[in-house]
Parts: C-alpha cells; structure tokens; sequence
C-alpha cells in the first residue's frame, strides 16, 4: 500500500476534494517518478492544455518507454486527461491540482502554517531531542507491532492529557482486525491471531505498514475509498500529510479544528505525533520521523523510514545474528529463524528448513524473508555485497517451491481388469479424453481424476457388453 496506490482507490469526489488540498497535493507530487514529477512540472506553468505530439517530444528516443510508462500513471491518477480539440488532442492537467502545485513553487508550504494575525499563538516548548523524538515514536509503532504478533500484549496507548480530545483513543484491535492483519479467537489464551497478512505486513518496510494502518483508519473515519465522504476524507488525508511536510515544526493543539484535534491525538496515540506543554500549560504537538515516512511518499518515504540502524548479519551458513533487544524484532525473526541462544542484547540463531517451511507455509515469500534481512542489515554487513548470501536467498526460494511441486488430487483407481483387451481399451479411452493420469501395463492399474469416473464407469460397462464379458 503506497499513497499513490491510495489516490487510484478514490472516487471523482473525493479526487476533486483532494486536488484542492494543499499538502496532498503536495505529497502525492513526491511519491511520484522522477518522469512523472517532470511532466508535471512542464505543464504546471502552460494554460494546463499541451498536444500529445508536443509532449511525445519531451523524451528521447532511448526514453520513450519511460515518458509513456509516467503518462499512463497520471492518467490513472486523474492528474491528466485527453481531449480533442480542432487542433488535435491535447493533454490537460487537472486544474486545482495546477493551482496548487504552481502555489506550492511560489510561495511554499510555510504560507500555509502562519497563523491569523489576529491570533496569538502560546509560546511553544523547547523542542525535544531528536533520540526521544525517535524513542517515542519507535516505543508506540512496536506496541502495534507486537500486538499483531501476539495479541494478548498491550496496543499503543493514548498519551495523557490527550483523553479530552479522543475519549478511550483508537481501538487497534478493531483496526488491525479491520484491515485484515489479525482476527478475533474466542476461548483462547490470546485475544486475537495473526492472519497470512498479518505476517506479510510484519515483514514490510515502514512506510508500507503506515499506510496499511493508516488506509483502515481512514475507513474507519467513513472515508473509505470510493466512499461518498469525499470532503471528510479530504480534510483528514490533508492534515495527516500536513504532520510530515512540516519540517519538524510542532504545532499548537489549541488551534486546531476539532476533528483535526481528534485526528493529532490518534497519531499521538500511533507515535507520530509527541505531545509536550509549554511552560504556560498549552499542549504543543511535534511530528516524529514516521509523519515524515506518512508523507513521504516513494524514495523519500524509504529515506525517511531507514532512520534506524541495520541489525542483522546473516552467514553463508545459514546462521543469524541480531544485535537487538526489541521484543518486536525478535517476534519478527522467530518467524522464520530458529532461535539458538538470546543474550542480553544478541539473538544468535539458525535458518533451517523447518522454521523457513513454516513461515512459508504460513504465506509469507521467500523474497519477502531476503528483502527483510537486506532492509534491517547490519551496517558492517551491508558495507560487504552480497548482503544475504546467494546460497541462503537460493535455498529459501528452493524451499518455497518445494511447498507449491506437489499438489493434492482427487483420483479413481480402475484394477481386476476382465481380460487385457479391455484394458488397453480403457486406457486409450482415458487418453482421448484427457483424463489420464497414470497406466501400468505390468499390474493392470490405471487412475483417473474423480470427475470422470461418471464417464469412464460407462464406457467399461458398454465395452464389456461387446466383449462378451458382462
């Protein structure tokens, strides 16, 4: 799930509503591909109408693909549209999308945080640490993380004095539940399981679970894509991205609208927003680096998401070592490791072929497992290519095709054949078919698939009529 992926989701509506919004259209301009980013900004100062002959021009020869592939995904974004005109057709650039963008360039997203002059705004705290900044925010993403993997552990707490502003604060069971991650178990030890997604969303980059998460809270909101709440969601998917194009800059809680207000003590509650007084008692918000991953969109999401520092090393032995003390990160690898010796701050442990069956099996990819050691890789191990060992990331896909070689059949098995004739008979019969599965001649025995033992049952007893052995 990215933020693009997000736009294509949406109703007209909900697309004009959000081509209207400043830090939407400003985020979803940066989640795009460098080919993309650079049409738009061709057209952001024409009358918004070009020729497709003209724009076919902007790339060379050897680039054709690459303008072609950029033209189709602003297409799908509604972003551009073909028209006809006497002159031949033309692309045209969404409109409020233009405004914005052209607005963005000019004047930049800092117009957009200065406050009314009649307003007077309390003196903001000192900024906090850029480590607690990080602390906070990695403390409540793991809660969640944790409680997807084990659901009896506690989810993410609301933080104090935000209680007045969201009541109990989000229901993470319910919105994990709700976007498929886990599901409810009735009279058992935990409260809820971890599902295939579950383990797949577990084993994602940041910036992917943020958007899973933040994809079901939108839902959650009524402003589901392709819903009819298109200004709601507008609002809501405008202020969130607002958190990470900030540039750390915090915010006031008291000037903020009152569904904005619920929203910034959700993402307090979800880290990434920390909340601190100010000497006068007023409540300041400031973003943490996952509002940045929210906002980020594309290469600059990942960017903003590879804050924290690799921790794995894996051998050609199939060996693990994690130099980590995160109860979430050592969940994580157990799923697919063999845990051999924990140590106050190192997990030693082994790939074998039971603990990576049993995360196949339990749907996560073998590509998956690799991307996950190459992503969290040790610094000293990422300095030294191939980060995974070729022969471990061979075997993990070796071990997955094992799973999916064999498959289950139902079958019927024909033997005691009345004479030799009338099993050769049979058999070319289940060939023309196309029924055939297996013969052999030696012990009379032939298979066919269940289906057509219907068939097969009538032709023997016809042919057993004519031979006269009935």
């Amino acid at each position: 799930m990215s933020l693009t992926t997000f736009f294509t989701e949406l109703s007209g509506p909900q697309m004009e509503a959000l081509f209207a919004q400043p830090y939407a259209a400003v985020a979803l301009f940066r989640s795009l591909p460098p080919p993309a980013r650079h049409v738009l900004l061709r057209f952001a100062w024409t009358s918004g109408e070009v020729s497709t002959a003209l724009v076919s021009s902007w790339a060379r020869p050897e680039a054709e693909g690459k303008l072609s592939g950029a033209l189709r995904q602003l297409t799908a974004l509604r972003l551009l549209s073909q028209a006809a005109h006497s002159g031949g057709a033309v692309y045209v650039l969404h409109p409020s999308f233009q405004a914005q963008l052209r607005h963005v360039l000019c004047s930049g997203l800092s117009a957009e945080l200065v406050a009314p002059a009649a307003a007077v705004l309390p003196s903001a705290p000192p900024a906090p640490p850029a480590d607690d900044l990080s602390e906070y925010a990695r403390q409540q993403w793991e809660a969640l993380l944790l409680h997807v993997v084990d659901g009896s552990s506690p989810p993410p707490a609301l933080p104090p004095g935000l209680q007045a502003e969201a009541g109990r604060g989000v229901d993470v069971p319910a919105l994990l539940a709700g976007a498929g991650l886990v599901v409810k178990c009735e009279g058992a030890f935990t409260h809820t399981a971890i599902t295939e997604s579950g383990f797949r969303f577990l084993l994602a980059d940041v910036y992917t679970q943020l958007w899973g998460v933040v994809r079901q809270y939108l839902a959650a909101l009524g402003g589901a894509p392709g819903s009819s709440a298109g200004p709601d969601l507008a609002v809501a998917l405008n202020f969130l991205l607002r958190l990470g194009l900030q540039a750390g800059r915090p915010m006031p809680l008291a000037q903020l609208g009152g569904a904005e207000r619920t929203i910034a003590a959700h993402m307090a509650q979800l880290g990434l927003l920390l909340p601190a007084s100010a000497p006068g008692g007023a409540l300041w918000l400031h973003p943490t680096h996952l509002a940045a991953v929210l906002a980020g969109g594309g290469r600059s999401g990942e960017a903003a998401a590879g804050g924290e520092e690799g921790y794995v090393i894996v051998e050609s032995n199939y060996r693990v070592y994690a130099y980590t003390t995160s109860p979430v990160q050592i969940s994580i690898l157990r799923l697919f490791v063999r845990v051999d010796a924990l140590l106050p701050n190192l997990v030693v442990g082994t790939i074998t072929r039971e603990s990576a069956t049993a995360a196949l099996g339990a749907g996560i990819a073998a590509d998956q497992v690799v991307s996950f050691l190459r992503q969290h890789a040790h610094p000293r191990a990422a300095a030294k290519p191939p980060i995974v060992p070729a022969v471990v990331a061979d075997q993990l896909r070796l071990w997955q095709q094992e799973l999916t070689r064999l498959g289950a059949q139902a079958a019927t098995l024909y033997s005691r054949f009345e004479s030799p004739e009338l099993y050769e008979r049979a058999v070319a019969h289940a060939r023309q078919l196309g029924a055939l599965l297996t013969s052999n001649p030696d012990r009379q025995l032939l298979v066919v698939p269940a289906g057509f033992h219907d068939a097969m049952r009538a032709y023997l007893r016809d042919r057993k009529q004519q031979l006269g052995l009935g």
